[in-house]
């Protein structure tokens, strides 16, 4: 008889996780390998990278859900990597285009002061860094994506873009408060509630004990 099957299964499951993390991590080398062209002054050798690093974003989603192995490691992984390449990306945009922090800093400070703690909010209640089912974040994502692919491209950068991908992510980043605080407080709720359903079920047995031994006779 033949026993290899839920072996080969095994076999096939680890090797398609192995690839999307892959791919994940071709992303975070593609980070690695643009840092020295965006020293360098290269900023449409680093729009293409960063290009090759948006379709290793793509892909690697596609193949977990196509195959069927997404994993809450894979998507941890993801997060990290699609958080460095974006902070990376607003990097080298200082260094080759530092007129779009120069004109637009307050905005900016206030959308990376949103963000930042959107992150830590996701982190402390999902123990996530990004929910990849979030809307409002592949919105954000996309639209940020544009506006650096064009800028670094063109080599000017489009200031109504800028604001619009800027508030989507302010946008973004405050949902993910609201459902972090929201998840924290059910959280909250439901340990006060067992807490209530303990302590009734602890003195139920006195209140029994308390009306039987009224009723027996003397």
């Amino acid at each position: 008889m033949n026993n290899d099957g839920p072996e080969r299964e095994v076999t096939t499951a680890s090797r398609t996780v192995s690839l999307a993390d892959a791919l994940t991590c071709l992303r975070l080398l593609l980070v690695l390998l643009i840092w020295p062209l965006a020293l360098q002054g290269h900023g449409r050798l680093v729009g293409l990278g960063l290009i090759g690093a948006g379709v290793t974003d793509f892909l690697d989603g596609c193949v977990a859900r196509r195959l069927g192995q997404s994993s809450p490691r894979g998507a941890r992984l993801d997060g990290i990597a699609d958080i460095v390449l974006l902070l990376s990306a607003a990097a080298w945009l200082e260094v080759l285009h530092p007129e779009i922090v120069r004109e637009n800093v307050g905005l900016l400070v206030a959308a990376a002061a949103l963000y930042a703690g959107g992150v830590a909010a996701g982190w402390i209640a999902f123990r996530r860094v990004v929910d990849p089912r979030q809307l409002a974040s592949k919105i954000a994502g996309g639209l940020l994506y544009l506006f650096a692919i064009t800028s670094l491209l063109t080599g000017a950068y489009e200031p109504l873009l800028l604001r619009i991908a800027v508030l989507a992510l302010m946008i973004s980043s405050v949902e993910g408060i609201i459902a972090a605080v929201g998840r924290r407080l059910a959280e909250s709720r439901t340990i006060q509630a067992k807490g209530i359903a303990s302590n009734t079920r602890s003195h139920a047995p006195h209140a029994s004990n308390g009306v039987a031994s009224n009723a027996s006779p003397i």
